[in-house]
């Protein structure tokens, strides 16, 4: 019941105002149910996993044992340290600049309205075809990602009967991190565009 009540696409976050994480608990006879919704603007699965650890240390009254929190301004430090804002637009100027429409599939561009009807789906890979995949992408020294992205890519291509299609992707910001940025809370994932022709 409390995730029905508190389904993403019924019960939206604002990305115009704060909070973009929320958490509801209800009682349950002899404990507590406890729901958290939030963005992956702001937390990836790193943040999910060192929020709950320390919730729990906390119930557990351990909460002395945790190590030192990392404060986000250190990556944030860091990343200003490294390639300027000019260069990183001069690069996707360079790439995306002669794009003058989205990749709309079917040519639909609303799709999402105000997300009250927006239904999902979801189809689990068996674990053969996963380890077939795996082996497949280590052999040619490419990730899964990236067979999955060139999939998408193929799949956009159809059906906006477009040669040259531009999508998001989400990129996971701690493999360049500052140190101990495994136990920081903050905003690593980055959405960046992909271009395949």
């Amino acid at each position: 019941q409390l995730r029905a009540r508190f389904d993403s696409y019924r019960y939206r976050l604002d990305l115009k105002r704060a909070p973009l994480m929320r958490s509801f608990a209800v009682p349950d006879q002899d404990r507590w149910l406890f729901f958290l919704q939030y963005h992956h603007l702001i937390t990836d699965h790193v943040a999910l996993e060192t929020l709950l650890q320390e919730a729990q240390a906390y119930l557990l009254g351990c909460a002395a044992q945790l190590p030192a929190s990392v404060p986000y301004r250190n990556f944030v430090a860091q990343s200003r340290f490294g390639v300027d804002r000019e260069e990183h637009e001069a690069f996707f100027r360079k790439m995306l600049s002669d794009v003058d429409a989205p990749t709309a599939p079917f040519d639909l561009l609303n799709v999402l309205g105000d997300g009250s009807d927006v239904e999902g789906a979801r189809a689990d890979l068996d674990a053969h075809l996963s380890r077939r995949i795996r082996a497949q992408v280590r052999a040619a020294g490419v990730s899964a990602a990236s067979l999955f992205h060139l999939a998408w890519a193929l799949v956009l291509a159809r059906v906006s009967d477009r040669e040259d299609v531009v999508f998001g992707t989400v990129l996971f910001g701690r493999m360049h991190g500052a140190e101990n940025v495994d136990r920081a809370l903050g905003m690593f994932i980055n959405t960046l565009p992909v271009r395949l022709r």
